[in-house]
Parts: C-alpha cells; structure tokens; sequence
C-alpha cells in the first residue's frame, strides 16, 4: 500500500501515524540519513543535483529518509523540497534537540523526527502536537521510562553502546531501530 503524505495523513491521529510507521517499517527496514554538505543548502545547482542523487535511491526502492535538522531557512527550503518532489515517502529530521525543530518539522509536512536521546519534555510536546517523535536511547531505564510513556518505537542510539542487560526481545510491541555506527559489513546474511 502506497500512502501520499497529504493533508489527511499530516491531520490522522498519532496513534494511525504510529501504526503506518510501524507496518512501512517492518516492509522496508532502512532509513537513509543524508547529510547534505553545506554548499547543498545554499547553492541552487548544487542541491539540483542532490535532490538527482536522492531520486535515483528512491526509484530504487527507498521509502525512508531522514535528514539532519538545522535551524536555518536553508534548510527549511531544502526540507520543503524534497517533501513536495517525494509525496510518497516517509521523510524526516534527526538530531532534535528542541520544540523549534519539532515545530520547524511539522511545518514543513515531514513524517517523523528522531532525538539522540531519550527527553521526555521533548516526547510529550511532540505528542501534543499530534507528531511522530522517535527517541534514541540505549539504557534500560530509559527505555523503561519511554515504555511508560506509551512510547511504541525506539530507536537504539548508538547501537554498539547499547546495555548489554537491555534485551530487546523482552519487548514485542515496540518496534526498535537501530542506529549509530553501522556499516554494511554488520548486517546478517539471512537465508530464505
């Protein structure tokens, strides 16, 4: 099922906006974060050609992207272009560090955020402006107290620092990201 993120989806109550995540998700498990060089974000010809790149990764299948967010009309523009060139996938802002970026964020029509870390002001505003907020953490009573907040996807940030005693398969109703210092080289090869 493909979804164009229009005025419907953008008005949909969190918890439906919690459950698309979740099912494209679980279909298409990789979130792309772009870091766009500055000369993007101020250099007309230069962002023609990223938003090229870009389209070729998503004609190949991509239904994911995240950019870092940056508080400054540049990257506003950049946002608002890529939201409008690419209706029909989920795109979203990461490194939230405050209510302007969420804001900034729900403005510009993107589908999600995600924080570094775990800050619960952050979440419940989030929440209240009826937007899909992703916290990172990788301690267990962080998570426990993101759980507690009702809180149904969690990204691992940075994975390889995760707790040991943080075992995710104690938590089937929470959907996990992994994110932070991953290459290639640490997927698993799964047999069909």
């Amino acid at each position: 099922m493909q979804i164009i993120y229009n005025d419907d989806y953008l008005n949909s109550k969190y918890t439906d906006k919690v459950n698309i995540f979740q099912r494209e998700i679980s279909e298409h498990p990789f979130i792309l974060l772009a870091r766009p060089r500055k000369n993007i974000y101020n250099n007309k010809i230069n962002q023609n050609q990223f938003l090229q790149r870009v389209e070729k990764i998503i004609d190949s299948g991509l239904k994911f992207l995240e950019l870092p967010w940056e508080d400054n009309d540049n990257w506003l523009t950049l946002m608002q272009r890529l939201r409008l060139k690419f209706p029909n996938i989920q795109i979203g802002s990461s490194t939230i560090k405050n209510k302007k970026s969420i804001d900034d964020s729900l403005h510009i029509g993107l589908n999600f955020s995600m924080m570094r870390f775990w800050d619960k002001e952050l979440f419940n505003y989030s929440k209240e402006k009826n937007f899909l907020l992703i916290p990172g953490l990788r301690q267990l009573n962080h998570l426990n107290e993101a759980i507690s907040d009702n809180c149904k996807i969690i990204k691992i940030f940075p994975v390889k620092e995760k707790e040991p005693i943080l075992d995710l398969n104690n938590f089937k109703k929470i959907t996990f990201i992994g994110a932070g210092d991953l290459s290639i080289k640490d997927l698993k090869t799964i047999d069909p």
